[in-house]
């Protein structure tokens, strides 16, 4: 006696008249409505990280720090930086460019900054510095 896939033997099957097949068709096409049906509500609530992503869309966010280094010739200052709530961000030293060379003149490594971040183009993800100031 042969057993289908299933773990029905096709003389069990058989005698069902198809029916056991028939039957688990049904059973998953419903299994597929009802996961369709329960996904439904969970996408029309907002996510969380859409949420977050919605903050970082504005278009500046401002920030204090400290210089910790300038290199002019790459456009580049290190920053150690407070908190930037706008954009999730904790307390970090990080590296960042600048728009123009004329934002680093004068800043030396010790002064206490504020800055502003921006984006060179919308689509881009990297935020650049785009105005700065010793405090």
């Amino acid at each position: 006696m042969k057993t289908k896939q299933s773990g029905v033997s096709e003389k069990a099957d058989a005698r069902l008249g198809g029916r056991y097949a028939g039957a688990k068709k049904r059973i998953g096409i419903i299994a597929l409505f009802l996961a369709g049906a329960v996904s439904l509500p969970l996408a029309a609530q907002p996510m969380a990280g859409m949420e977050a992503q919605k903050k970082t869309e504005q278009a500046s966010h401002q920030g204090t720090g400290k210089v910790v280094s300038v290199d002019r010739a790459k456009l580049r200052i290190k920053l150690a930086h407070e908190p930037i709530k706008s954009l999730g961000w904790s307390a970090m030293s990080m590296d960042f460019n600048v728009t123009k060379a004329s934002l680093l003149d004068g800043l030396k490594e010790g002064d206490a900054v504020q800055f502003e971040l921006g984006k060179t183009k919308p689509e881009e993800l990297v935020w650049v510095i785009v105005n700065i100031r010793r405090k």
